[in-house]
């Protein structure tokens, strides 16, 4: 079973590679295609220090790449971006009406509104900054809502970085039931926690930059550094750990965005976001 929705589902799916202006890749989503479109994380929309997104999809050999391009980022989100920024709904969607894209498949949503806890699903995700298409196996094992009526399916597994945006598949119907969420877990606040903390002693030490020294040694630069120091290794802790208590939000306020009778036409990408906010209401 497994090897037949890989073989009918491998090809929707991409990685997004973020990088920044010395040609470093700063962060990476997994997303899929839909029609001409693109889904993903909402993390896609602050990736402040980006300077290039390079989109692409692989082979059923998970590593050759099929077909990829590299734009700016700014045009990216700017120009490609479909609807408004902050939607609260856990994704992006992008137009993606690209020439070396047209002859990628597209992924089918289901408008399934119902989930049965303890019902097998697959993912198809790209994990830990590798370039190679992995397909995970689990199953419903809660189900949830947040301060915001966002629905989320809870899922028994792991998710790691890199998985933020990829599809969650019903292994039954080929069907994408839910979109995976990374950053949104219970570590986030205690990392946001450590960096904010880091940051504030950062901003008192340069306030006594210079002001106390030890014959030849600077103990405020020996502070800065070991707090610089600190906020690598926060870093570094959260992006490569593991959650064993994936999320994924449902599509309740996506799918009517590709309904037949709704779709949003190339014609229109230039509205105002007032106007966009209407498909995501």
């Amino acid at each position: 079973m497994y090897t037949q929705i890989w073989k009918k589902c491998h090809a929707s799916v991409c990685q997004l590679s973020f990088i920044n202006a010395r040609g470093v890749c700063v962060d990476i989503l997994t997303g899929f295609k839909v029609k001409n479109y693109l889904i993903t994380s909402h993390n896609a929309f602050a990736m402040d220090k980006a300077h290039l997104v390079e989109i692409a999809f692989v082979g059923e050999d998970a590593n050759t790449v099929t077909a990829s391009i590299r734009i700016p980022y700014a045009e990216f989100n700017n120009e490609h971006r479909i609807g408004v920024l902050n939607n609260n709904g856990y994704y992006a969607v992008y137009e993606i009406d690209f020439q070396e894209f047209q002859k990628i498949p597209g992924l089918q949503l289901s408008k399934r509104r119902e989930f049965n806890i303890g019902s097998q699903v697959v993912s198809m995700v790209f994990c830990c900054g590798l370039s190679s298409l992995s397909l995970r196996q689990g199953y419903i094992s809660s189900l949830g809502t947040n301060n915001d009526g966002n629905r989320f399916i809870h899922v028994d597994g792991h998710l790691s970085y890199g998985n933020g945006g990829a599809p969650l598949i019903d292994p039954q119907t080929l069907e994408v039931i839910g979109i995976l969420t990374y950053r949104d877990i219970p570590s986030t606040s205690s990392f946001k926690q450590i960096i904010d903390a880091v940051s504030f002693n950062l901003q008192e030490l340069k306030k006594v930059e210079t002001s106390v020294k030890f014959g030849e040694i600077d103990p405020i630069q020996v502070l800065i550094a070991n707090q610089n120091q600190l906020k690598l290794l926060a870093k570094s802790i959260y992006k490569y750990s593991m959650t064993n208590h994936p999320l994924a939000v449902t599509l309740d306020r996506i799918i009517t965005f590709f309904d037949e009778d709704m779709i949003y036409h190339s014609e229109r990408t230039n509205a105002s976001e007032e106007e966009s906010d209407i498909f995501f209401a």
